[in-house]
């Protein structure tokens, strides 16, 4: 009989056995590290809000950890062209990316903003929202009011600090 030591250096050296061969005949191969896209944080940002599922406030769990979509709001809102960008998303996004580039455009011209507005709004639907630790669906038209009022731009741009803004 083997001795209980035995067992597991018969078995690992079975495992080595067949590792080596699979490797030899190239049955296994080491995973190939594909090329990894360089792409600026701009554009990054524009495509995480066009494809966001979600409408997620600027923190988020009991950790108030400020999600990636907020983080790409911010740094579209500090780039000179936010207001070209905002526009785009707001024709071309997701419906939860069109109510972050609505946010967006609460800032700039009041009069774009109030148009932009009741152009989303003519639209129905449900969009999922994430405030806190509670997910829910609610109204599209009920978040452009909120949209409207200032509040998600303001929490966006503040991130749980106080700013005082309009």
């Amino acid at each position: 009989m083997l001795d209980s030591r035995a067992v597991p250096l018969a078995s690992l050296g079975w495992s080595l056995s067949v590792i080596a061969l699979l490797l030899k005949f190239g049955l296994l191969s080491p995973p190939s590290s594909l090329p990894i896209e360089r792409q600026d944080p701009l554009s990054l940002s524009i495509a995480v809000l066009k494809q966001s599922e979600t409408f997620k406030a600027s923190t988020l769990g009991e950790a108030g950890i400020t999600p990636n979509e907020v983080l790409a709001w911010r740094l579209i809102f500090n780039s000179p062209s936010r207001d070209e960008v905002f526009r785009d998303i707001l024709t071309t996004g997701s419906p939860s990316g069109r109510l972050y580039a609505l946010a967006g455009l609460w800032f700039g011209d009041a009069n774009e903003f109030r148009v932009s507005a009741k152009a989303l709004g003519t639209r129905s639907g449900t969009v999922t929202t994430v405030r806190g630790c509670i997910v829910s669906s609610e109204p599209l038209r009920e978040l452009i009011r909120e949209i409207e009022s200032g509040s998600w731009s303001r929490e966006f741009l503040a991130a749980g600090r106080i700013v005082m803004v309009r």
